[in-house]
């Protein structure tokens, strides 16, 4: 299949993603707003918490004013349409704080929950404390419809480590929404790829970024060449720097991929650049971008009971086939069994195998034994299977078994005779530590 890259002139001239200037699409500095269906929405604990226009604004004007003595989520939700579909966008407010804790406190953020989007964690920074007005942002996709719901709040609705709720009191001020400014993003596009991150993290040429994209299309094939579909109907994966993410979370899956704004993509990129390393963590998140619910657009993917384990498996195909760099504490060329066959031999010493590690690195020996094509067959056939169809599971052994099943029956059509690889691959011992383990 022919690839193709383009240059950043060529990205904003065909593709819509950047606006050439930074027309405004909507503002409100609340001095003649009101609280309707047609406006703003408000969502808030009546018994501890209220939302208010006060003469306390940026500029001496009117602002809404929202206050929690628990912790919750309140928040003021504007639905705005009319959009350019699957175009950056910023939305930015100025804000105030006074004694804001917990969650993710003051935020802005999309109001996706209950709402169609492929971008639920995607914020602005959180805000903590008691802090003077300063403008917050957040760079956001438009759906297919050109629709979107921005959310002005204290405390998120999501259930992130830190539970998302917040207390305390937050002032907001001029909300904008423009379309993202042409400078404020490096842009960089490939076949299956759209880059979008930060500028202060580049210290690469354009040159190597799209080479890193390259690896990035490849990977991307692998996945769909494994598993015979491809996410999100084939539209192209973007990765998205956000300055609203926990400092637990390295990256998050979706369309678009969120890269934590605080981490070192700086160093991922120059590692590229030095070693070819084609970067751990992007791979793993594009892996579960084609877990089987984004991939063929339905639930079908009852047997997988973890998909941090089937991310690296197949990314883990994607560096085989391609002879690929990535660095695990250290760096490996091509099949990475190595980095996994550690985690493997550190269980069996302890006697179980509860590692999510340990585990893959026995669906590695089983294509090590009888060859990929055998996960390709079961892979295909298991994305066409309906839940329904598979039957109900009551733990994630039985789910194990379930994947087993699949993988026996490949294994036995490219044999010419019957295999069963729970047999062949595994001992009484190992499958008994598994069973104990996914039974828990």
């Amino acid at each position: 299949m022919k690839k193709f890259f383009l240059s950043l002139a060529a990205v904003f001239a065909f593709s819509g993603i950047v606006s050439a200037d930074t027309k405004e699409i909507f503002s409100d500095n609340f001095d003649k707003s009101s609280f309707t269906k047609k406006n703003w929405e408000i969502d808030k604990n009546t018994k501890t918490s209220s939302v208010k226009f006060v003469k306390e604004g940026a500029d001496n004007s009117r602002c809404v004013k929202i206050t929690n003595s628990e912790k919750g989520v309140v928040k003021i939700t504007k639905h705005l349409t009319g959009l350019n579909p699957n175009t950056f966008y910023r939305v930015s407010a100025k804000v105030k704080t006074q004694d804001v804790a917990e969650g993710r406190g003051a935020i802005l953020y999309l109001d996706v929950f209950g709402h169609d989007s492929d971008q639920p964690w995607n914020a602005s920074k959180f805000l903590y404390g008691t802090n003077d007005w300063q403008e917050v942002y957040m760079d956001f996709v438009s759906d297919e419809k050109g629709e979107t719901y921005v959310s002005c709040a204290l405390g998120f609705p999501g259930g992130t480590y830190n539970g998302g709720k917040a207390k305390g009191t937050v002032w907001y001020d001029d909300v904008k929404i423009t379309e993202t400014p042409k400078d404020a993003l490096y842009m960089r596009e490939s076949k299956h790829m759209v880059l979008a991150v930060d500028p202060k993290h580049i210290t690469v040429d354009d040159k190597t970024a799209d080479e890193w994209l390259k690896a990035l299309d490849k990977a991307y094939e692998a996945y769909e060449e494994l598993l015979g579909v491809v996410p999100y109907g084939g539209a192209k994966i973007r990765i998205l720097t956000t300055p609203g993410m926990e400092p637990g979370y390295w990256a998050l899956a979706g369309n678009p991929i969120l890269w934590n704004d605080n981490v070192d993509v700086k160093g991922l990129l120059n590692k590229f650049k030095t070693h070819k390393d084609w970067g751990f963590g992007i791979l793993h998140e594009i892996g579960h971008v084609f877990s089987a619910g984004t991939a063929v657009g339905h639930d079908y993917g009852a047997w997988n009971w973890n998909d941090e384990i089937f991310a690296n498996f197949r990314m883990s195909y994607a560096l085989d086939k391609y002879e690929a760099v990535i660095s695990q504490n250290t760096f490996y060329m091509g099949d990475n069994i190595a980095y996994y066959k550690r985690a493997y031999k550190k269980c069996i010493e302890k006697g179980n195998l509860d590692s999510g590690d340990a585990i893959q690195y026995t669906l590695m020996r089983i294509a090590e034994i009888y060859g990929w094509d055998v996960y390709k067959k079961a892979f295909h056939k298991l994305y066409k299977t309906p839940n329904k169809e598979l039957g109900r599971f009551s733990n994630n052994y039985e789910r194990f078994q379930c994947l087993m099943k699949f993988v026996s029956e490949a294994a036995t059509e490219i044999a010419g005779y019957e295999v069963d690889v729970t047999r062949t691959c595994y001992t009484p011992v190992e499958l008994e530590m598994i069973k104990k383990a996914l039974t828990k």
